[in-house]
């Protein structure tokens, strides 16, 4: 489906920094947040399971005394 729309000359101008032209450009950038918004989820489930085996381990070694 298209569709006739106004768009800021400088929008436009960032969308086609990413595609050929404006709709490739949006779906690009739609595709890099994804990606982004994944990663940023990945290290953050990295970062709790480090942060609780250190706690584990700390509770282990505390534990003993």
């Amino acid at each position: 489906m298209s569709r006739v729309v106004r768009i800021d000359e400088e929008a436009l101008e960032v969308a086609l920094q990413y595609g050929k032209n404006l709709s490739l450009g949006i779906m690009m950038m739609e595709e890099l947040l994804r990606k982004q918004e994944k990663a940023k989820r990945d290290y953050t489930a990295i970062e709790e399971m480090v942060r609780r085996t250190i706690r584990e381990e700390l509770e282990v070694l505390t534990s003993r005394y």
